[in-house]
C-alpha cells in the first residue's frame, strides 16, 4: 500500500462516524482514527504502542471480565463496556482482516444503552449462567447480578443473605459495595434474628421491606434503626427469598449517601434478581442433595462389597472372594505367560487351642495370624484369605516355585514373632503353621480345582511331616 493511498483511506476513517483502529503486527503498533482516539480519550499521534491503553478500562460484555485492546484483535469478543458502572458505554465490536499482518476492528457506540438497556441485557446473561445447575462460579455471577441490581437501582450496597441451618441465625453471603462504601458483610455473620424482630415481623408477612427513610420507622423499630444508623443506612429494600413457601433468605439494596424514593420499577427489578438468584440457589441446593446422595449410595456400595468379601471375625478376604479372585488371577496369569503360586496353611493343633484355652481365646488367636497373613501380603494382588475354620490361604500371582517358598518362610518367621503360647501343642510351645505350596503355568483351560487340590495336598503332607512345616507340590 503506497503512502498516498494509506493517506486518503484514513482521511476517509476520520470523515466517517466510526471509531477504527488498525493493527500491524509487523510493527506491533495501533493506528487510530480521530473518532477512536476521542472515544477512548487518546491524545497525539495516530499510530501508537500498547501502553497508551493501559488506563483503559475495558469488560466483556458476555462474562465481566476485564480485556486489553489486544483481545480485541485476537478473539471473538464482539461486545465490551467501556469505563465503569453507572457511566459504561457499550461499543459493538466488528473485526477485519487487511492482510497477512494487518487486522482492523471498528468500535461502534450503542446509543440505546440506557440504565434498562443495561440492566435488562447484563440479567438476561447471568440469568442463564445462575440458573445452570453445573455452573460452578455461582459465586461470581451472584456477585455480579448484586453488582447489577445495586447499579441499576443507583444504590450503595447490595447483598445477599441466607439463614444457617439452625433458622434463627443469618448471615451475609456475598456483598457488592459502591466505590467510598465501607462494606460491611464480614460483621454480618451469623446474626440472630431476634436481633432485628420488626424486620422478620414485615419480611415474614409480606417477604417485602421497603423503606425510603430509615428515620421514620415506627418505635418498635428501634433495634432496626439502631442497626441502620450503624451502617448509615438512610433507605432500603429487601425482597425475601422463599423455598416452598418457608423464608430462606433475602436480597436487598442499601442507600448510604443520600435517600432514594423506591419506584415500582425499583421493586419489579430488585424482585427480577430476586428470583434469578432464588433459582440459582435452589439448584445448587438440589445438586449438593443429589451428589450427597451419590456418594451416600457409593459408599453403601463399597460397605456391602466389603461386607461381601470380608470374614467377618479376621477382617480379611472371606472364601467367596478368595475363589473369585484365584479363577482371575488364574486367567490373567494365563494371558500374560505367568506363574501363579498358592499357599495353604493351618493352624496347628487349634481344636487344642480352643478346646483349652477357650473360644475367646481362639477368636483372638485367629485374628493375630490373619493380620500378620495380611501385613506380609504388600505386593498389588498378593491376596490373603480365610478359607475356612483355622485354615488360610494366600494367593501369589506372578510368583514362581521359589518366591512362593520364600514367602512361606516369611509367613512362618511372621507366626513364631507373634508368640502367641500353646503348650498343649507337640509341634511346638507356641502357636505354629503348617504350609502347602504349590506353582503353576496356567492355560487357558486351567481350573482353580486343580490348583486348590495341589495346594491341599501338600499341606497335608506337611501334616503328615510332623506339622510346622513347609511342603510343595511337585
Amino acid at each position: 500500500m503506497s503512502h498516498d493511498s494509506d493517506k486518503t483511506i484514513w482521511q476517509v476513517f476520520n470523515l466517517i462516524n466510526l471509531a477504527v483502529i488498525v493493527y500491524d503486527n509487523k510493527n506491533q503498533h495501533y493506528t487510530l482514527n480521530q473518532h477512536a482516539k476521542t472515544l477512548l480519550s487518546i491524545e497525539g499521534e495516530r499510530a501508537v504502542k500498547k501502553d497508551v491503553f493501559s488506563n483503559l478500562v475495558l469488560r466483556d460484555f458476555s462474562n465481566d471480565e476485564v480485556v486489553s485492546v489486544g483481545q480485541l484483535f485476537s478473539s471473538d469478543i464482539t461486545t465490551v463496556l467501556l469505563g465503569s458502572e453507572p457511566t459504561s458505554q457499550l461499543l459493538n465490536i466488528n473485526h477485519a482482516v487487511v492482510d497477512d499482518s494487518v487486522t482492523m476492528i471498528t468500535l461502534e457506540q450503542d446509543h440505546t444503552f440506557t440504565e434498562q438497556y443495561n440492566f435488562d441485557h447484563i440479567i438476561s446473561k447471568i440469568s442463564t449462567k445462575l440458573i445452570d445447575i453445573q455452573n460452578d462460579n455461582i459465586d461470581q455471577q451472584i456477585n455480579f447480578a448484586l453488582k447489577a441490581i445495586g447499579t441499576v437501582l443507583k444504590a450503595d450496597r447490595s447483598y445477599l443473605f441466607e439463614f444457617n441451618t439452625d433458622n434463627e441465625t443469618i448471615t451475609n453471603t456475598h456483598e457488592w459495595v459502591n466505590t467510598g462504601i465501607i462494606a460491611c458483610k464480614d460483621r454480618l455473620q451469623n446474626v440472630p434474628k431476634v436481633e432485628l424482630p420488626y424486620f422478620f415481623e414485615v419480611m415474614n408477612e409480606s417477604h417485602l421491606f421497603q423503606v425510603n427513610d430509615t428515620e421514620q420507622l415506627p418505635t418498635k423499630a428501634d433495634a432496626e434503626k439502631a442497626e441502620f444508623k450503624e451502617q448509615s443506612i438512610q433507605s432500603v429494600l429487601c425482597i425475601g427469598l422463599r423455598f416452598d413457601d418457608e423464608l430462606v433468605g433475602f436480597i436487598g439494596c442499601d442507600c448510604v449517601k443520600t435517600k432514594r424514593h423506591w419506584s415500582k420499577i425499583d421493586l419489579i427489578r430488585i424482585k427480577l434478581v430476586g428470583e434469578i438468584i432464588n433459582n440459582a440457589l435452589k439448584n445448587i441446593n438440589y445438586k449438593k442433595k443429589l451428589q450427597l446422595t451419590q456418594q451416600q449410595l457409593v459408599s453403601a456400595n463399597i460397605k456391602l462389597n466389603k461386607l461381601a468379601n470380608t470374614d467377618a471375625l479376621t477382617n480379611i478376604a472371606n472364601r467367596r472372594f478368595f475363589d473369585t479372585t484365584l479363577k482371575s488371577e488364574i486367567k490373567r496369569c494365563a494371558r500374560h505367560h505367568q506363574p501363579i503360586s498358592l499357599i495353604m496353611c493351618d493352624i496347628d493343633f487349634f481344636k487344642r487351642y480352643n478346646d483349652n484355652y477357650g473360644h475367646q481365646k481362639g477368636d483372638d488367636a485367629l485374628k493375630q495370624v490373619a493380620r500378620a497373613l495380611k501385613n506380609v501380603c504388600k505386593r498389588e494382588g498378593d491376596i490373603a484369605a480365610r478359607y475356612g475354620g483355622e485354615e488360610f490361604t494366600i494367593i501369589l500371582p506372578a510368583s514362581n516355585k521359589e518366591q512362593c517358598h520364600e514367602f512361606a518362610l516369611l509367613i512362618q518367621q511372621k507366626i513364631n514373632a507373634l508368640n502367641i503360647l500353646h503348650e498343649f501343642s507337640s509341634a511346638a510351645p507356641h502357636i505354629t503353621l503348617s504350609f502347602g505350596c504349590f506353582t503353576s503355568y496356567p492355560k487357558a483351560d486351567t481350573n482353580t480345582q486343580t490348583i486348590i487340590k495341589s495346594a491341599d495336598i501338600a499341606l497335608y503332607n506337611a501334616k503328615k511331616a510332623g506339622r510346622n512345616q513347609i511342603c510343595t507340590f511337585g
